[in-house]
């Protein structure tokens, strides 16, 4: 189980435990365990997920728009990949979804 807490993506089950996957700020995916500290990822920009380390720079991998998420480079582009609710962690519901997806996809299980 995966849960986010301030910020930080963890891999316990209990809101805040477990061991550090990477953080999220700005729409910037990082590696560290510190919000705003590692290496960057990826990012998000307008629900469009890229692997750059800039916001709106990088390739685009995928797209989010109305919780549908898909594998094309512009918004609603693509093959349908799932929805936002397949890839949403503990305590991550509150953030956007390219975000939420974002996260999944580069800390957890990549799948665009």
């Amino acid at each position: 189980m995966t849960n986010y807490k301030d910020g930080v993506i963890r891999d316990g089950s209990t809101l805040g435990a477990g061991k550090s996957l990477g953080n999220l700020k700005g729409g910037i995916i990082r590696d560290g365990s510190t919000v705003g500290a590692g290496k960057a990822l990826g990012n998000v920009k307008d629900g469009v997920i890229r692997n750059g380390s800039t916001v709106g720079a990088g390739t685009a991998i995928g797209n989010v728009k109305d919780g549908v998420v898909r594998n094309g480079s512009t918004l609603g582009a693509g093959n349908a990949r799932g929805k936002v609710s397949d890839y949403t962690i503990k305590g991550i519901e509150r953030e956007y979804d390219a975000e939420i997806v974002a996260v999944y996809h580069f800390l957890i299980k990549k799948f665009l």
